[in-house]
């Protein structure tokens, strides 16, 4: 083709970028017919985990289990926060560092999905927000191995609840959480490379600012200025509601109102924000 025809062309329009995005709704249809290779790639990672880690997905279990131990040691036993916490720490734990980390790690492989592929970005079109997908997938994938730690545990010490039903609902609407939560990091680690080495940090701070390791009620008054802030923090309200369905007792509606607005923003806003970068991502 001429050079002055291609020229022509590219003023008029009818020449377009090979990364540019689609328009929305046609972008959401291809993300939704390609869900089987979400699930493909999923399956896939969590087998290659298995083949090349001598206990596979048991690190999984095991990376929280050994934090359990630390924390009851340091809190439970040495500065005695377990008594003022719950009667039973060990299931306190268990149910907070789950949840905690199911949403830390698929934020932080989300934030990885885009620079670690961009070879096949460069290569073949498709909407970048699969990547991110994907990844968050794998570790809800992974998780659902944890919901049986957690039970047992639970079964163990306290009991069966009809509140155990609730769990698995809740996970779904975290997943959906982290999959907002990965497409936001996707997109700022484009920006900033270093986003992937800070976010260990940031998760370390708000380990400590959900209420993990600690009951807030012990410290806060209900319905105090401290308490509505931590009613403020999503993460906190995953790991309230999580606790609740095991050790049953009383469910303030707001943690649940909360939880399901931060969802739903987050989902969206990482979803719009993470498409409008789409033609970028080729470049970085």
């Amino acid at each position: 083709m001429p050079m002055s025809e291609l020229l022509e062309q590219t003023r008029n329009g009818t020449l377009r970028d090979v990364h540019e995005s689609s328009k929305l709704v046609p972008y959401m249809c291809d993300v939704w017919k390609r869900r089987g290779y979400v699930r493909y790639v999923a399956t896939s990672e969590l087998k290659r985990r298995q083949v090349d880690n001598v206990l596979g997905n048991v690190w999984h279990l095991l990376n929280p289990a050994l934090q359990i131990g630390v924390y009851y040691i340091i809190f439970g036993q040495l500065l005695d926060v377990g008594d003022r916490s719950s009667q039973n720490f060990i299931l306190f734990l268990t149910v907070g560092l789950f949840i905690f980390q199911f949403t830390q790690r698929a934020t932080v492989d989300g934030a990885k999905s885009i620079v670690t592929n961009l070879g096949l970005i460069k290569a073949i079109k498709f909407p970048r927000a699969i990547l991110p997908l994907t990844s968050t997938a794998t570790e809800a994938s992974a998780f659902w191995s944890s919901l049986v730690v957690i039970y047992f545990v639970a079964l163990v010490s306290e009991g069966a609840r009809w509140q155990w039903i609730v769990l698995p609902v809740l996970v779904v609407v975290q997943t959906f959480f982290n999959m907002g939560s990965a497409m936001v990091a996707a997109r700022m680690t484009t920006y900033f490379r270093d986003t992937i080495q800070i976010l260990p940090f940031f998760f370390r701070l708000l380990l400590y600012g959900s209420g993990v390791i600690f009951s807030v009620d012990a410290y806060a008054e209900d319905n105090s200025t401290i308490s509505w802030l931590f009613t403020a923090n999503p993460m906190y309200c995953f790991v309230t509601v999580a606790r609740w369905t095991v050790f049953g007792g009383e469910l303030q509606l707001r943690y649940v109102l909360s939880l399901s607005a931060w969802t739903v923003v987050l989902f969206v806003f990482g979803f719009l924000w993470f498409r409008a970068g789409e033609e970028q991502y080729a470049r970085g």
